[in-house]
């Protein structure tokens, strides 16, 4: 029977030799572990260092200490910038992303990702090493403060302890009903590291050529929330990817989510693999496809008559078709007379939802004649072709009519051509593997949509353009820290979004309806559409609040805002009155 552990704190001297032939001396503090039945680190501090050449140690130097200054607290003067931390942390409470975090870890590591969260979130563009100077003057929740050492040592240990992001992922899905809608967004990480094992050459949609990994990430549509998300190596095809990660599903109690993709899933070849797995997908269709465009042409005449508007939109009509759709498959492996690579034809039901936007068709033809008609212009001013550019040679080519008569030239429209052109505007396709009414699936669609802006938000900020990780453990950390900071990114741009969709707008409330109340939300309004989250964290940062104790007491104040300010702070939830 194997000894009880002690429980004693083991101290050991470790010396590790720099590139530049310099030992550093430390002393590290473990404790074993019982249930991972290994020994863990609690601390470690660095005593000297063995110089090349030389036998004994020189003792590391002690810290300076900080001098008292008017804007520390040994003079009793605190000052800090609050008003970026006050809309971070209504998020984090709003959103039940800290909730979350404190059920899925011990407290000290859920205010640590808290913190780098919020650190993400208001400095989008800036590496992990600028907390250390960012929180001297923003309060985190982590009180003790964060290194970079610290924030990489984290890192690593979440990594390595797979538990905390699993169940942080399991508490975010039950936010969402087990029967949901599930948008799905891959993308690439470009990495120069020789260190990570599933780094690989495959399709990096940065077009630059380095072998990136492939990050798959899980969004719910109607919470607009981010559920989960997958680090799978840069070579894997994005359908074997969405397989891969369904999986994890079934574990969140998501078990059969409709899928939302965008067009560039569509495929013959991607569509069966969901319908041999019985995944319920809603995708974007091209109209283009050789069977696909006959059924439009079939429906062409009956999409837009006053029975099949839309109930909320009326620029919108849709129709559904049931179809049984014949796909052509190559077998992969050798079974029962059938030979590797010989054709294989399987027919499967599935449903075509067919649209017709009538402002996107009307603004799409004004379009294309307004380019028509400075096309034939120039050439009626006698314009040579070879000055035109491309783009207005191909217009000159397909739908104007070039007839000289003597010294006179006349150009004329081709009419057919140009009706052949705009026949299909303002029209598009979703296809569906299981049955569902057309504007249910109008809607779902609409709500995968909202969620690219999300996206964006995923690959462009968080400094998620590179991986900046040297083994597989700290990436997988450093990736979870990333996603939480995309939960309150997410979040805050949704509540901007629907404050954005409510302003302005009479309410019937006498208070609220008044001109000049609707005066003021429009001046709110036309400021939030020209600013980005980025630049909003930036503006309400300017916010401080300076502490000053002394003998005769405490005073406090904070900068003064502006009406708009106020309003903007009010209506998100920041500000109770």
């Amino acid at each position: 029977m194997p000894r009880k552990a002690s429980g004693k704190l083991r101290v050991d001297r470790i010396e590790r030799t720099q590139s530049n032939g310099d030992v550093y001396v430390y002393e590290v503090i473990s404790k074993y572990n019982p249930e991972k039945k290994y020994n863990q680190q609690v601390s470690s501090k660095l005593l000297g260092k063995i110089p090349v050449g030389s036998d004994k140690m020189v003792a590391t130097r002690p810290r300076k200490k900080k001098e008292p200054t008017a804007e520390n607290n040994d003079s009793g003067v605190i000052r800090c910038s609050v008003g970026t931390m006050d809309i971070l942390d209504w998020v984090g409470k709003a959103s039940g992303i800290d909730d979350d975090l404190l059920a899925a870890a011990d407290k000290g590591t859920a205010l640590k990702l808290i913190s780098i969260a919020r650190f993400w979130t208001a400095n989008p563009d800036k590496t992990i090493r600028r907390i250390e100077e960012w929180q001297i003057d923003h309060r985190i929740p982590y009180a003790d403060g964060l290194s970079e050492d610290s924030c990489y040592l984290l890192m690593k240990e979440l990594g390595q302890d797979a538990s905390i992001s699993q169940r942080y992922f399991h508490f975010r899905a039950t936010h969402a009903s087990s029967r949901t809608s599930v948008a799905v967004d891959t993308t690439t990480i470009s990495s120069y590291s020789d260190y990570l094992n599933d780094v690989r050459y495959g399709y990096n949609k940065d077009g630059n050529g380095l072998p990136a990994i492939k990050i798959l990430t899980l969004y719910s549509t109607k919470g607009q929330q981010p559920v989960a998300f997958s680090r799978q190596p840069g070579n894997i095809p994005d359908v074997i990817s969405v397989q891969n990660a369904l999986k994890q599903l079934s574990v969140l109690n998501m078990e059969k989510p409709l899928v939302v993709l965008d067009g560039g899933f569509f495929s013959e070849s991607n569509i069966l693999d969901f319908l041999h797995v019985h995944t319920k997908v809603l995708m974007r269709a091209q109209l283009d496809c050789k069977w696909i465009l006959p059924e439009l042409e079939a429906a062409y005449d009956s999409i837009e008559i006053p029975s099949n508007v839309c109930p909320f939109d009326s620029n919108v009509y849709g129709v559904t078709k049931r179809i049984s759709h014949v796909f052509e498959t190559k077998r992969k492996r050798t079974r029962n007379g059938v030979q590797q690579g010989d054709a294989v034809y399987e027919e499967h039901r599935i449903f075509l939802h067919f649209f017709l936007n009538t402002e996107k068709r009307r603004i799409e033809k004004a379009a294309l004649m307004d380019d028509i008609k400075h096309v034939k212009e120039q050439i009626e001013r006698g314009v040579d072709r070879t000055l035109l550019s491309k783009a207005e040679r191909n217009i000159a080519e397909k739908f104007l009519l070039s007839r000289t008569y003597g010294q006179k030239l006349t150009v004329a429209l081709d009419d057919m051509e140009i009706l052949k052109e705009s026949k299909y505007m303002g029209f598009f396709a979703l296809i569906a593997t299981e049955k569902m009414d057309t504007f249910d699936a109008l809607t779902e669609y609409r709500l995968r949509e909202r969620t690219e802006e999300g996206f964006r938000l995923d690959k462009q900020y968080n400094d998620a353009h590179m991986t900046r990780s040297k083994t597989t453990p700290s990436l997988e950390g450093r990736l979870f820290c990333q996603f939480v900071a995309f939960g309150y990114e997410s979040f805050l741009l949704n509540a901007v979004n629907k404050i954005k969709r409510t302003l302005a707008v009479p309410n019937g409330d006498p208070e609220h309806d008044k001109a000049d109340n609707l005066r003021k939300e429009k001046a709110l309004l036309n400021w939030l559409n020209k600013i980005s989250i980025e630049k909003l964290m930036d503006w309400f940062d300017a916010i401080q609040e300076t502490t000053v104790d002394t003998c005769f007491g405490k005073s406090r104040w904070r900068t003064e805002t502006i009406e708009r300010d106020r309003l903007f702070l009010k209506r998100l939830g920041v500000l109770k009155n």
